[in-house]
């Protein structure tokens, strides 16, 4: 089941039905732009998205020596930032709102602020399913700083390998949150090499719409969950 929920990206991946991905891209009104804006824009931030409804705004930048384009996104969370915070370091819930993720669990916590975290994320056939194993790290929010952030990179060789699974070699990812009221202010920015035999191309044309479909289910999750009271992770430091 869980291999048809991605179905629709198959000739992303795979290039098998190329006329679907060109009637994908026909589409997408930023996609015709992007081809001539890689061509003279290296290094630099181009914006892909200005989703005034959902209050998110999201570029991405090629750079040099990358094959994988950098992302970057910010986003309007409609609830404090506890809740926003406690919603990232739940990591048995991340399969709830990361995209195509189909299981989460924490691995290990190593103090109030850190901990390993493992994934296993769905591809569509044939290609295989990769599994991430996370490191995050937090810096708990205070007065004087004005907000709090997560550091969160690849920790490939924590876990022996999975069978039938590719590992991703290489994930980072930085979060801020500003708290504002009733509503939190969220930057990330990251980048993800998934390793394995994945045209960049395809990578990238994944890496348009995972980060926003991610942040819009972190939203819902923020709003509904219940997490477990005293929370073992730190979100303040006064």
């Amino acid at each position: 089941m869980r291999k048809v929920m991605g179905a629709g990206l198959l000739a992303l991946f795979m290039g098998m039905q190329p006329w679907v991905a060109m009637a994908a891209n026909t589409n997408n009104d930023d996609d015709g732009l992007d081809q001539f804006q890689e061509r003279a824009v290296r290094n630099q931030w181009i914006k892909i998205r200005d989703d005034r409804r959902t209050n998110i705004v999201a570029w991405y930048k090629i750079e040099d020596g990358k094959a994988v384009r950098s992302f970057k996104l910010e986003a309007i969370m409609d609830s404090p930032m506890e809740r926003v915070a406690k919603t990232i370091l739940d990591a048995d819930n991340l399969q709830r709102y990361f995209w195509e993720c189909f299981e989460s669990r924490q691995v290990k916590k190593i103090s109030d602020t850190e901990f390993y975290a493992y994934l296993k994320v769905n591809v569509p056939q044939p290609v295989p399913d990769r599994d991430i194993v996370l490191r995050l790290q937090a810096q708990p929010y205070s007065k004087k700083r004005g907000y709090l952030t997560f550091h969160i990179d690849a920790a490939p060789n924590v876990l022996p390998l999975s069978s039938g699974l590719v590992r991703v070699p290489e994930f980072t990812f930085d979060i801020k949150l500003t708290p504002m009221g009733a509503e939190t202010r969220l930057e990330l920015e990251g980048s993800i090499n998934p390793g394995g035999n994945i045209p960049s191309w395809a990578v990238n044309a994944i890496m348009r719409n995972a980060p926003y479909v991610s942040v819009l289910g972190m939203r819902r999750l923020a709003k509904l969950a219940k997490f477990e009271e005293p929370f073992p992770y730190r979100i303040t430091e006064d």
